[in-house]
């Protein structure tokens, strides 16, 4: 009775603390530097967000912008899914949310699995899409239109630059098609494919490549991106001390890229865990996470030589 009462004492706190997360905010801050980038500005900030799914910390949101507001970055970068591809997108609290931000903040937001669905609905026929779908479609469409009067700007399979003194990043967003994020994909990515869809990467200037779904790494580094950002894997849903994320969305048990820093050949990915869920997907000992980024100059190699 006592072993009973314990076990059932323990599975309870569990419970409680699954709650509990959900409502609380993790910032994880990363650094990297480059030759590519200046020298005479210093350091260059930025958050990441991903997987919002239509979420809310706080009364509209306050919570979430008051965290982002004390770290000012220099600009806000959207790794996707922010909204539910089943779910209507305006009006809604994720819309009032990067209305917001976007008020203080210059934001470049690509696409995830979620809004890719969105616009192929206006982009395919197909017997697939029902009148629901058709619904969503048409607030997606007014949730793009109001963000882009409010400057936003949306990178799909599009690049952007900022120009800073004595340096030039280029951010470039890619929308994978939807069979990259199916059940228990296989399907493999290659660097031609990425070419077809981006043309090719900067060499002269910093590349930032802003890719939802993590596990095409090696692809991505392989096309030239400096610095890859995605989200997609909710930090593999339930994590484990001493083992990390269990299961990815496409069904892979402990995905490579469940979240934080990686580094392939000298090419970089930073992954957010994200800040929400979706559907019957739970998150568990995996709190809610803001990525802040700091970009630094580096001497290259012949500089140090010299």
């Amino acid at each position: 009775m006592q072993k009973d009462t314990i076990l059932y004492g323990v599975i309870l706190i569990i419970i409680l603390w699954i709650i509990i997360e959900q409502k609380l905010l993790m910032i994880t801050k990363h650094t990297m530097s480059s030759s590519k980038l200046p020298t005479q500005t210093g350091e260059i900030d930025f958050v990441l967000l991903a997987d919002l799914h239509n979420r809310t910390f706080g009364r509209n949101n306050n919570r979430l912008i008051r965290k982002i507001d004390n770290l000012s970055p220099d600009f806000i970068i959207i790794a996707g899914d922010m909204i539910n591809k089943k779910d209507i997108c305006y009006p809604g609290s994720t819309f009032t949310l990067i209305e917001q931000l976007a008020k203080k903040y210059k934001i470049y937001y690509a696409y995830g699995n979620h809004e890719h669905r969105l616009e192929r609905i206006g982009r395919e026929a197909s017997s697939e899409w029902t009148q629901e779908d058709k619904k969503y479609y048409s607030t997606w469409v007014e949730y793009k239109d109001r963000l882009r009067k409010q400057k936003v700007e949306f990178l799909d399979n599009q690049s952007a630059m900022i120009s800073l003194p004595s340096c030039k990043l280029k951010i470039t967003g890619v929308t994978l098609e939807h069979e990259y994020f199916e059940f228990n994909a296989t399907k493999e990515l290659k660097k031609s494919h990425l070419d077809s869809l981006l043309g090719e990467s900067s060499k002269d200037y910093f590349q930032l490549l802003i890719a939802h779904n993590p596990m095409y790494f090696k692809a991505y580094a392989e096309w030239g991106a400096d610095l890859t950002l995605s989200g997609h894997l909710h930090g593999g849903m339930m994590r484990l001390p001493g083992i990390g994320g269990v299961l990815s969305p496409q069904a892979k048990f402990f995905p490579k890229y469940d979240m934080g820093k990686h580094n392939h050949n000298e090419k970089y990915l930073v992954v957010s865990r994200g800040l929400g869920s979706h559907s019957i997907m739970p998150r568990i000992f995996n709190i809610p996470e803001i990525i802040y980024m700091k970009l630094q100059y580096e001497k290259s190699a012949s500089e140090s030589n010299q």
